[in-house]
């Protein structure tokens, strides 16, 4: 299996890199469009801002590459920002269309410069299988100031984990052959690499 690491600037490399590399696989990192023809899975980290991580991806080609990588029914694990890209909109130093798989807007916290920084717990759906792969707690690190905001109930039901920080984060969300991360599981101890663990032998349909 060829696991991918979709690196578009705007990124936390290494320790997704070694999170994946403990479990016994060796990924490679994707810094160009015609390398994603040869993966099997397709991991997009996130550290960064929404406006220049998507001109990144627009300028680089990236963007629609990883539309038809999508199309492709290949599964993709967004992580953060990489798990942000996939709504309709992000309004992050100014306007950004993104992917649109998940039609919601990623907004900002109420409160102006506000962070979600540490660790959160995540109230993962118990009749998910994805559940079974908590163990002890359901806490994750998290690191942002902007969140994932549904236009429908339609896409909502696809949010499998939530957490509360002054409102209600979507935190997991599963639809089709897309699995988005708001947390880090790469930092994340134990629960972050079961989860990751469950991306890599994970079958979508």
């Amino acid at each position: 299996m060829n696991i991918g690491i979709l690196d578009y600037n705007a990124c936390n490399i290494s320790s997704v890199y070694y999170s994946i590399y403990r479990l016994g696989y060796d990924p490679k990192i994707i810094k160009n469009s015609k390398e994603l023809k040869d993966i099997d899975k397709l991991i997009i980290p996130g550290v960064g801002a929404a406006k220049n991580c998507i001109d990144y991806l627009n300028q680089n080609g990236l963007f629609n590459e990883i539309q038809k990588f999508l199309a492709s029914q290949k599964p993709i694990l967004g992580i953060c920002m990489g798990f942000q890209i996939f709504a309709t909109n992000l309004h992050e130093h100014g306007l950004s269309q993104g992917l649109g798989l998940i039609d919601a807007e990623i907004i900002p916290f109420k409160k102006t410069n506000l962070f979600n920084i540490g660790w959160q717990n995540v109230e993962i759906n118990k009749k998910n299988k994805i559940f079974r792969y908590i163990e002890n707690n359901n806490s994750f690190y998290f690191c942002h100031s902007h969140y994932l905001k549904f236009n429908n109930k339609k896409d909502e039901e696809e949010c499998v984990g939530i957490s509360k920080f002054g409102t209600l984060v979507p935190s997991l969300v599963i639809k089709e052959n897309f699995m988005g991360m708001q947390f880090h599981p790469e930092k994340s101890q134990k629960n972050g690499s079961n989860l990751i663990k469950y991306f890599l032998n994970w079958s979508p349909k």
